[in-house]
């Protein structure tokens, strides 16, 4: 019997006993499904968290000094603007460098008036940070230099307090200073839009940092915020800069920096250790659906005793045999992976269509699903096979 003729005999023979197969071939179904869907959210996840990285900029870094209340971080610690000078001149990778200092403040408009973070930074911020401007513009270097009282606000600060009209060249108070709206910015729609560790809230204003240390009376940076021309540079660049800015002011460890990156690492570890998870039940899945296709082959050994004797009789050989009940328990496995496959395959692209993940099916995961379907079968079909192939052919032909 060649293996065309065996291969039609398992079909016949599991078409046979449509039920009892369906049940020897769910533990293999639901392991290799559960294997297919994770492998995919997974890699979706992964895509998806790229996808709005991309949109703040994946080459951007945030250096700070570290919580006086954990490391007891001295005032020569504390940033200054000539350390950002010091930082573009020594670390020519990078694109662009800016202060930001942040504070809470009062803002009001015609007796509207609201709460938000007001930002000192520089006209770098936008390209750093990847904004766009909805209607009117961000602060020139002019602006910069002569500290001019202009203030560039969030959608939903505009919202507050202008509604409707036109909040361009309308005068806000800002701590009692009176300041000139030049801009709006247009809505971040990315889901790490202001990440940096001194922004909590979602209203924001923007100025000049000389005009902003002047209304709240400090010359305090909080942080710096960078891009480098390559994301590659961004890990090499960051150490560099912390060892420089302890350098400068005489400090061991006492800068803190956030990067891209960091995110990155994070949501890999989690899809690891989610799949690591769930692969662990899908082998577990396996294993029950291994020794459900060793015990059916058993029985079916059992019902065939005298079929096979019959077949030694006439000349078949224990290869023969073994060969037979081997492609039967393969074809189990088999069909059972690629029903697995197919469900798996189903489910992960309904769950990425309802979480807006992009459907990324992992061809090495179908291949090596169908791969270990067929070596479970194999291996859990061999010893029937063998006790099959072992019968003497007179104790099968008596066998009632």
């Amino acid at each position: 019997m060649n293996f065309f003729e065996s291969f039609r005999g398992a079909l016949i023979s599991l078409k046979a006993n449509k039920l009892r197969a369906g049940l020897t071939m769910l533990g293999i179904i639901i392991g290799i499904a559960a294997v297919i869907t994770v492998v995919t959210i997974g890699m979706g996840g992964k895509a998806a968290v790229m996808q709005e990285l991309e949109k703040t900029g994946v080459n951007l870094f945030i250096i700070y000094p570290k919580s006086s209340k954990q490391s007891n971080t001295s005032e020569a610690a504390k940033l200054t603007q000539q350390d950002a000078e010091s930082l573009k001149r020594a670390l020519p990778q990078v694109k662009s460098l800016i202060p930001a200092s942040s504070e809470y403040g009062a803002l009001e408009v015609n007796q509207k008036s609201t709460s938000a973070i007001v930002v000192g930074t520089t006209p770098e911020f936008a390209e750093v940070r990847r904004r766009e401007i909805a209607i009117g513009r961000f602060f020139t270097e002019d602006e910069m230099a002569s500290n001019q009282r202009v203030v560039v606000i969030d959608p939903e600060m505009a919202n507050t307090l202008f509604g409707a009209g036109n909040p361009l060249g309308q005068q806000a108070m800002i701590n009692h200073v009176p300041c000139r709206v030049i801009g709006v910015l247009a809505k971040d729609e990315s889901t790490m839009a202001q990440f940096a560790p001194m922004e909590q809230q979602s209203s924001f204003a923007y100025m000049p940092w000389g005009t902003w240390s002047d209304i709240f009376g400090t010359r305090r940076v909080d942080q710096f915020e960078g891009i480098t021309y390559n994301k590659g540079d961004l890990e090499g660049t960051t150490l560099s800069a912390q060892r420089i800015l302890n350098q400068r002011h005489g400090t061991t460890d006492q800068y803190e920096v956030f990067n891209v990156q960091q995110l990155v690492n994070a949501a890999d570890k989690i899809t690891k250790i989610l799949t690591s998870i769930i692969s662990l039940v899908a082998g577990i899945s396996l294993l029950v659906g291994g020794i459900g296709i060793m015990n059916i082959m058993l029985v079916s050994v059992t019902e065939r005793t005298r079929e096979i004797g019959l077949r030694k009789a006439v000349g078949a050989k224990e290869r023969d045999i073994l060969k037979q009940f081997l492609i039967e328990a393969s074809v189990i496995s088999l069909i059972g992976g690629l029903v697995g496959i197919a469900l798996g395959s189903i489910c992960a692209l309904l769950i990425a269509n309802l979480l807006k993940w992009p459907p990324l099916l992992s061809i090495q995961s179908i291949i090596t699903a169908v791969t270990f379907s067929i070596a479970v079968g194999i291996f859990f079909g061999f010893y029937p096979a063998q006790k099959a192939a072992k019968l003497e052919p007179m104790d099968a032909l008596r066998y009632e």
